[in-house]
């Protein structure tokens, strides 16, 4: 009994560096925005409980509305596209042929450069007078002014964020398929299968848990992606490109209304939330495991 006691202790002690972050770097902060999110509080006074105010004023909020449903086109778009691309990516990485590793170090090399960075690059490309329409123009075309148009700024958002992070979803998918047993596509070819045959009923049914966990972070990283609309369009033209976070940095930080605020990120977790657990209870149906 004392070894194993020991042996709790060691283990507990070993936890202990994450209960405490966790517990001052998420659960805390957790309380703290729920709190907060009851006040009228601008940092210049003292909080002003007010109950359920903010929420109540949320659901009358015409701009919250619109951030919502840009923040939804955002998401689904960079879904959509991510994991379609990268999906594509590893398959052609997949291949044994001369030079892969350079273009698999190709691809995944925006992932490791800074955001800001890369979103500055963007912008400047991007600019009415910038690289890309000075290549347009020497061809004849007359480049639009890319970020300031509004039916275009959220599709390159979509597209620059994709391009950013398509690496390392690719490196997922890529190694979750070199851990299919090539055996079973030997089998199926042998039986008359063609590849692409099976690569819908073979491949993809054992790469799914990996599916589902790439689907899921995606998932979270885009509802939540700040930076790159921040430096690139602060959420214009005339909103076109105001996600949920950035209107939530917007009622915080620009109009000083930090419950608001706080409201808005209480809503923001609880969507993310019940969508994991919505994904979570569905992966039964949507994950095949190998017995």
């Amino acid at each position: 009994m004392r070894l194993q006691r020991q042996e709790q202790l060691t283990g507990l002690l070993f936890a202990l560096p994450y209960a405490l972050g966790m517990l001052v770097l998420v659960i805390l902060p957790l309380l703290a925005v729920w709190v907060i999110s009851g006040t009228s509080w601008s940092l210049l006074d003292e909080p002003r409980w007010i109950g359920l105010k903010n929420y109540q004023q949320l659901l009358h909020d015409p701009s919250f509305y619109h951030s919502l449903t840009v923040t939804v086109l955002f998401t689904v778009g960079i879904l959509a596209l991510n994991l379609s691309s990268a999906l594509g990516l590893a398959v052609l990485l997949n291949q044994k042929l001369r030079g892969i590793a350079l273009f698999r170090t190709i691809i995944f090399s925006p992932v490791v450069m800074p955001v800001v960075a890369w979103a500055l690059v963007w912008k400047f490309l991007l600019q009415p007078e910038g690289p890309i329409n000075q290549i347009l123009a020497s061809a004849g075309v007359r480049g639009p002014n890319w970020l300031f148009e509004p039916s275009l700024a959220l599709l390159l958002l979509v597209v620059i964020e994709v391009i950013k992070a398509v690496g390392l979803n690719t490196v997922i998918f890529l190694s979750a398929l070199q851990g299919v047993p090539k055996e079973m596509h030997e089998a199926a070819m042998l039986d008359g299968a063609t590849p692409v045959q099976a690569f819908f009923s073979i491949t993809l049914p054992l790469i799914s848990p990996t599916m589902f966990l790439v689907f899921i972070v995606t998932l979270i990283g885009a509802l939540k992606l700040f930076t790159p609309v921040f430096v690139l369009t602060g959420g214009g033209p005339a909103g076109a490109t105001t996600t949920l976070i950035l209107f939530m940095y917007k009622q915080g930080f620009s109009f000083f209304e930090f419950g608001y605020a706080s409201t808005v990120a209480v809503v923001l977790f609880v969507v993310v939330l019940g969508l994991t657990v919505l994904q979570w209870n569905l992966r039964k149906r949507l994950v095949f495991y190998e017995n």
